[in-house]
């Protein structure tokens, strides 16, 4: 029985359990339906008349009762209220059930400068992500856009640095085996993927570094434990904390790098340049040592300090700079000056003007 399934291409079935009346019911048909099977293929030339035979002569209730079968029962009584949800789902903080993404297989990262990301969704998969970052979805793909546990979870996010709405998008299975989900940053950025799992359940990153993640990942205010360095550590007071199981996807503008420190290791860095840290950095400022250093440097009065151990990442051009330079460059008069003149309106020499 097995090699004409294996022939028509049954998909690995798990034990069935039936109540007796059902089984023998399901016995009696799957008799009638296996020896037809039988006959067609051996007309079809898929099976020889030897296979044939010794379908038809071995289809009896002891061996039908032996095969396993996809389907699984509990009692004759069964409805479709008493469903249970898959063993493998789980519960966000907010209540919404899901399976989780395995983000190593359904996720790609394109792009070079500035990067989109691409998420696998299957049926019963749940995926969190910031309002207003989506690209494309295909067919399939079901958005629902709420507060993710209420108005004191979305002011709370807002506080991060976040939209006070979230996106959680499942894929219904109406077209196939999968849906897509492309999701892009609203600044030129370099998406980075973080496993919790492997950096203790729980990274702090800078206010809006969130793009998506898993729906068990909860977002939480930190506070920087010194006034120094939320004053003058360039990220504020209020950090954004992300704790749970399952995968983070942080954007940082331009080039993005990680730094492992060790025990007691100390990294200093331009204030504006931490993207995320791993819970267990002590995060703090320190001055700049030197009159010339601090009038003429660039880098103000004082430095953020990192100090280990965990993981640090780092992006190589905050927005805040960008923006800063792009407005140093426009005229004060609130125009747009042309710095290339043109033949005919100024700038010629006194002989072009004679003409």
């Amino acid at each position: 029985f097995f090699a004409i399934c294996n022939s028509i291409e049954i998909d690995a079935p798990i034990p069935l359990h039936l109540s007796s009346t059902m089984s023998n019911a399901l016995i009696s048909n799957s008799l009638s339906v296996v020896r037809s099977s039988g006959r067609s293929l051996l007309r079809r030339g898929s099976i020889s008349r030897t296979q044939s035979s010794y379908l038809r002569s071995n289809t009896s209730s002891s061996h039908l009762k032996s095969i396993p079968c996809i389907y699984r029962a509990q009692s004759t009584t069964t409805s479709s209220s008493s469903i249970q949800p898959r063993q493998d789902a789980l519960t966000s903080s907010d209540g919404v059930v899901g399976v989780p993404i395995d983000f190593d297989t359904s996720s790609s990262i394109e792009g070079k400068e500035s990067q989109i990301v691409t998420i696998r969704l299957e049926k019963d998969q749940v995926l969190r992500a910031e309002s207003g970052a989506m690209m494309y979805m295909t067919d399939g793909i079901q958005m629902n856009t709420t507060t993710g546990g209420g108005l004191s979870a979305g002011f709370k996010r807002m506080l991060t640095g976040q939209s006070v709405f979230i996106s959680d998008y499942t894929y219904d299975g109406s077209a196939g085996p999968c849906g897509y989900v492309a999701l892009g940053t609203d600044f030129p950025s370099k998406i980075v993927r973080i496993p919790l799992q492997e950096y203790g359940g729980k990274i702090i990153c800078q206010q809006g570094a969130l793009l998506c993640a898993s729906h068990t990942v909860d977002i939480n205010i930190e506070f920087t434990k010194k006034f120094s360095a939320g004053f003058f550590g360039g990220e504020g007071f209020v950090l954004q904390g992300l704790s749970g199981t399952g995968d983070a996807l942080v954007k940082a503008g331009g080039a993005l790098i990680r730094k492992d420190l060790r025990e007691g290791e100390r990294l200093k860095i331009s204030s504006g340049c931490l993207v995320a840290f791993q819970d267990g950095v002590e995060f703090d400022v320190e001055q700049v040592s030197g009159f010339k250093n601090v009038i003429f440097g660039g880098e103000g009065l004082f430095l953020t300090t990192l100090t280990g151990p965990g993981a640090v990442w780092l992006q190589g051009q905050p927005p805040q700079r960008m923006i800063s330079e792009i407005a140093r460059r426009v005229p004060s008069g609130g125009g747009i000056g042309l710095a290339v003149p043109i033949p005919g309106m100024g700038g010629g020499t006194g002989d072009g003007g004679g003409e």
